[in-house]
């Protein structure tokens, strides 16, 4: 059983609307990925999935069983999500509110 699970939006949708996948989803977790594997990381999973909420600030992720919520990524915060997974120590300047609940992670 891995000791976090990091799902990342990639959800595609229909033109002109906003979705994770074209705003970079997909690179995201496959830095994440890439990075995990330069580490050694194998009790950690990273996970693509469909959407998470709140496609007009994705790229969303959220990293179980933290139940830390994160909004508007970029492939520069990898290393972050990274320090996550491996330590536990949550990527704080992207933090969201879990969907629906606007009561924070």
């Amino acid at each position: 059983m891995p000791r976090r699970h990091l799902f990342v939006c990639t959800n595609p949708r229909a033109s002109g609307k906003p979705a994770c996948g074209p705003r970079g989803g997909d690179a995201l977790a496959a830095a994440v990925q890439n990075l995990l594997i330069a580490r050694g990381a194998t009790d950690v999973l990273v996970t693509t999935c469909g959407c998470l909420g709140p496609c007009f600030d994705g790229p969303n992720a959220v990293v179980y069983p933290d139940a830390i919520w994160y909004a508007a990524l970029e492939v520069s915060d990898a290393a972050g999500l990274v320090e996550h997974l491996i330590d536990g120590t949550p990527l704080a300047a992207k933090i969201a509110d879990a969907p629906g609940t606007g009561s924070g992670s």
